[in-house]
């Protein structure tokens, strides 16, 4: 089976040209037979006139058997491809010149001679073929006559002349010039479609390598075949490319996904685990001893494990609001919101575990009303992990510095937090806003699933900005801006 595409063309185009050749044959053989047949029967009209008149008679009327005999060897000799009968009134052939064939009809139709003997004929006129039970040959004829008596017809058969020469004129000349003419035609349609097919054939290749290297390789079609001519195979390359990319671009986005999914997986587990383990193993221990402790150590142990508790409670409460936020279609309920306001509030909520560590906790430009446009319960979670973010990763007697400032040119406000940590390592930077990523750290603490920065990071990008990140070369800053309102 045929599977190639150049192969099929280049086969549909053989059979159109082989089509072509016979239909072409066949017109013009129709249409110049007609023509050639009543030049040759033109030609020869008088042909059977000449033969009559050399005919003699003898006194009683009878044609001479034997002069007619001679005539009809001699006219066999001069022009063998003619054939001469002698007819009688009626019709029927009285003798012939044919030797060593049987005749198949033992007379002629009268209705084409007489029409050919009317001196307004029109040619080609064709009569009954007296070799022939069914066809009919062009021919000359003409009358006998003694005396004004009509004595029979001579009738000339004009086979060679009339019908061979079409097809020898044909096959000379029209069959060789059509089959020069198809087979430049064919060479040049071969041609062309290899130029067409060939870059659809490395297309098709390039397609092909793509499948094999589990869609993760591919090569440029444009820049292999440097194809700027903008037909429909340009454009499919072109397209294919940037299917190619795109397929390429998900596949490894898709493998990272499943690799931060499966990281995730591995630190949230041992995250809930360990307080819920920790939960569990105090409380068993209150109720295995029961009387056998003090109530000193029955608060102790209750405490611990309520902390535990605590702690699960705010990472599960993580992972929801973070599955939330990424997974949000709905708008936010955006109003006018003091930024400046938002700020104090948050400052005054860290402020317990800021002072743990006695961490001075520094607000600039909270002194005059900031107005955004946003969603108040989002920004105030936002400001709230950034500086328990930096209150965290900053050590004791350390300094956190959140900022409003409005920039009047562009109408923005920006909103800072800075600390005066050990600041991030280079190659943390670029992952610390992705999900689940929890950077290794002296300063992490246990129980922190690494959501924080990522709900903030989502936050801000609901609000049109994106959270960035820079080490001061005192410690870290995080900022991102909002439009004043």
């Amino acid at each position: 089976m045929i599977k190639s595409l150049y192969a099929k063309l280049a086969l549909t185009l053989i059979v159109l040209l082989f089509v072509t050749a016979i239909m072409y044959s066949a017109i013009a053989y129709y249409l110049t037979r007609s023509n050639i047949i009543a030049d040759v029967q033109r030609e020869n009209a008088d042909i059977a006139q000449n033969l009559s008149e050399e005919i003699t008679q003898t006194v009683s009327g009878q044609i001479d058997g034997h002069l007619l005999e001679q005539l009809f060897r001699t006219m066999s000799i001069v022009n063998p491809d003619v054939q001469l009968y002698l007819l009688n009134p009626d019709g029927v052939i009285v003798s012939s010149s044919v030797e060593g064939t049987p005749l198949l009809r033992t007379s002629i139709s009268l209705e084409p001679l007489q029409a050919f003997i009317q001196p307004d004929r029109e040619f080609p006129l064709f009569a009954e073929d007296p070799l022939s039970a069914s066809s009919t040959i062009s021919f000359s004829v003409a009358e006998v006559t003694r005396a004004e008596q009509l004595m029979g017809y001579m009738f000339v058969t004009l086979n060679a002349q009339g019908e061979d020469n079409p097809r020898k004129l044909i096959s000379t000349i029209g069959i060789w010039a059509l089959l020069g003419s198809l087979l430049v035609s064919l060479l040049a349609g071969l041609y062309i479609f290899k130029r067409i097919t060939s870059r659809l054939q490395l297309l098709s290749s390039e397609i092909e390598t793509f499948r094999r290297s589990g869609f993760r390789t591919t090569a440029s079609y444009i820049e292999l075949t440097d194809d700027t001519s903008g037909d429909e195979i340009s454009r499919l390359g072109a397209s294919y490319d940037e299917m190619a990319n795109r397929i390429v671009d998900q596949i490894h986005l898709l493998e990272a996904q499943d690799k931060n999914r499966r990281s995730f997986i591995a630190n949230i587990s041992h995250d809930l685990r360990t307080p819920l383990t920790a939960t569990q193993g105090y409380l068993e221990m209150v109720i295995h001893k029961g009387e056998k402790i003090d109530e000193d150590q029955r608060q102790q142990y209750l405490g611990i494990a309520l902390k535990h508790s605590n702690r699960l409670k705010t990472l599960i409460s993580d992972l929801f609001e973070l599955a939330k936020l990424e997974d949000r279609a709905e708008t936010l309920q955006l109003e006018m919101v003091c930024m400046s306001e938002v700020l104090g509030d948050v400052q005054q909520g860290c402020m317990p575990q800021a002072n743990a560590k006695n961490i001075r906790l520094e607000s600039r430009g909270v002194d005059k009303p900031v107005g955004v446009q946003g969603d108040l319960a989002l920004l105030d979670r936002a400001l709230s992990n950034l500086l328990v973010n930096a209150i965290q990763y900053t050590p004791e007697n350390g300094e956190v510095i959140a900022s409003v400032e409005v920039d009047s040119a562009t109408g923005k406000v920006h909103i800072q937090v800075e600390d005066d940590g050990p600041g991030i390592a280079p190659e943390e930077l670029n992952k610390i806003f992705k999900r689940f990523h929890r950077a290794d750290n002296e300063h992490n603490e246990k129980g922190n699933a690494g959501l924080g920065l990522a709900i903030t990071q989502r936050i801000v990008e609901l609000h049109g900005d994106t959270l960035k990140v820079e080490n001061t070369g005192n410690g870290t800053r995080f900022s991102f801006s909002l439009q004043a309102a």
